[in-house]
């Protein structure tokens, strides 16, 4: 296999795990916390993610954007 495509099949495991593990960690959490502050933490964890991901803004160039 060639690097594309083991990245590719890397990539995808990790999201399959990652994934996969939501499901028995909401299970979890729903004995001491809401759906809501459950919901309100992964959006959080996500933001962070994706700021470490791509830590650069996105700029506009006028009000209309």
């Amino acid at each position: 296999m060639d690097k594309k495509t083991t990245a590719g099949h890397s990539a995808a495991l990790f999201t399959i795990v990652v994934w996969g593990t939501t499901f028995i960690s909401t299970k979890i959490l729903l004995t001491d916390f809401t759906p809501i502050e459950i919901l309100f933490f992964r959006f959080v964890l996500g933001l962070l993610a994706l700021a470490v991901a791509c830590p650069k803004r996105l700029r506009l160039k006028d009000k209309k954007q």
